[in-house]
């Protein structure tokens, strides 16, 4: 491993966010603050795993707390579960803030890689990059959610596929699915893109995931866990669309947005039915992108494609904001088509305000304002019009000088 260098790129990105970081994590602790609530849920929920507690539906932290997870996460926490909390806590902020810093520098080297051939790397997408997520990257640390983490996961990932490694690659995407099963999402487009042996490796560490629990707890202990955890996952998304209220947990959703603006209209209440209908053409218009693609013989198309399934996670599941992380890549993708200067010209007016509201939300300088874009889910429409602005984007890159060779053997 290579210690970051102020004089070699990118080491003036990853040391001064570790550096803010570093000032973040000292101000949290003057202020009292530092809590990770998030990261409470973790570890309370694996010392009762040790100590043979219940582990779903009980309030951690604060009475959103409830661990939704699969057992075998718990587990995993175990180790952390075993150091003093304010210990344990610290090595969490530390994993995220190398996550973070991580995930940045291998989504810039993929898109200048894969997508935009020949873009050499520079400093301001990478540091505007940071300062349009900072405000969900500050709720990811205060917290100490696994969202970085992932996202990280995911990305190195896919580095491997595309280094022809396909047991580590779809191993670390097994991981994530195991995390949150809404990365299931990317085994469709293993398979229609021939990776079968890492759609098979991403199924058997699944596999192996939730039958390690019974290991420690036994059979039947471990099947009663899993089905608590299958209950705690269909109360957690049994609403997907916003209907008022102060509970905005839903606001967020490209069903509820679709529903607040053109759906209300034909249908008298939000229903799952509505919800399935939009999931099933959202799922189509995907589908026949990744098959136009394949048709045309594109091989970096795979990259992208994955890119946009990832980022499409919080807006078609029940997340609060920081999993809006998930799009990181693709803020990335319309920052270098933004910088040195935006091509195509009229593109900063367009993408201007979509990187406001999804990363512009600074709660003490907008004041009333925040509540607002809270309020009509100003966050979850950003994301969705970030995704139909790299489709967008893509596609017109296609027709441009950026074309390139290909980038796997399998892709």
């Amino acid at each position: 491993m290579v210690l970051p260098s102020w004089n070699r790129y990118p080491g003036r990105y990853a040391i001064v966010f570790a550096a803010v970081a570093l000032l973040l994590f000292l101000l949290e602790h003057v202020n009292g603050r530092f809590w990770l609530n998030d990261f409470r849920v973790y570890y309370d929920s694996a010392r009762s795993l040790l100590d043979g507690q219940p582990l779903y539906g009980v309030a951690r932290g604060l009475d959103s707390g409830i661990f939704k997870y699969a057992p075998v996460l718990a587990l995993l926490y175990v180790p952390l579960a075993l150091l003093p909390y304010a210990i344990a806590a610290s090595v969490q902020y530390l994993l995220i803030v190398a996550a973070f810093i991580g995930a940045s520098l291998l989504a810039d080297r993929l898109i200048r890689t894969h997508l935009l051939p020949g873009k050499p790397g520079t400093y301001a997408p990478l540091f505007l990059l940071g300062l349009v997520v900072v405000v969900h990257l500050h709720r990811e640390l205060h917290l100490g959610n696994v969202n970085v983490m992932l996202l990280w996961l995911l990305l190195f990932a896919l580095d491997r596929l595309l280094a022809g490694k396909p047991v580590l690659g779809g191993a670390f995407i097994g991981l994530a699915m195991l995390t949150k099963p809404h990365f299931v999402v990317l085994l469709p487009l293993l398979l229609l893109r021939k990776e079968f042996k890492a759609t098979g490796v991403a199924l058997t560490t699944v596999l192996v995931g939730l039958l390690l629990p019974a290991l420690f707890l036994g059979a039947t202990g471990s099947f009663a866990l899993h089905g608590e955890w299958l209950g705690e996952m269909a109360k957690h998304n049994a609403s997907l669309i916003y209907t008022g209220g102060d509970n905005y947990n839903a606001v967020d959703t490209v069903y509820s947005f679709l529903h607040r603006a053109v759906l209300k209209h034909f249908v008298a209440a939000p229903s799952g039915l509505e919800t399935a209908i939009v999931l099933g053409i959202i799922a189509a218009a995907f589908g026949a992108l990744v098959l136009w693609n394949l048709r045309k013989g594109d091989a970096k198309s795979f990259v992208f494609e994955y890119l946009l399934l990832i980022a499409l996670v919080p807006s078609i599941t029940l997340t609060d904001t920081e999993h809006f992380l998930l799009a990181l890549p693709l803020v990335a993708f319309v920052l270098h088509h933004l910088l040195p200067r935006a091509e195509p010209r009229w593109l900063a007016v367009v993408a201007v305000p979509i990187l406001f509201g999804f990363g512009g939300n600074w709660e003490d300088a907008l004041g009333p304002a925040s509540d607002w874009m809270i309020h009509h889910g100003v966050l979850g429409m950003a994301n969705a019009f970030l995704l139909l602005l790299c489709v967008f984007l893509f596609l017109r890159d296609r027709r441009s000088n950026f074309s390139a060779g290909p980038v796997s053997s399998r892709a």
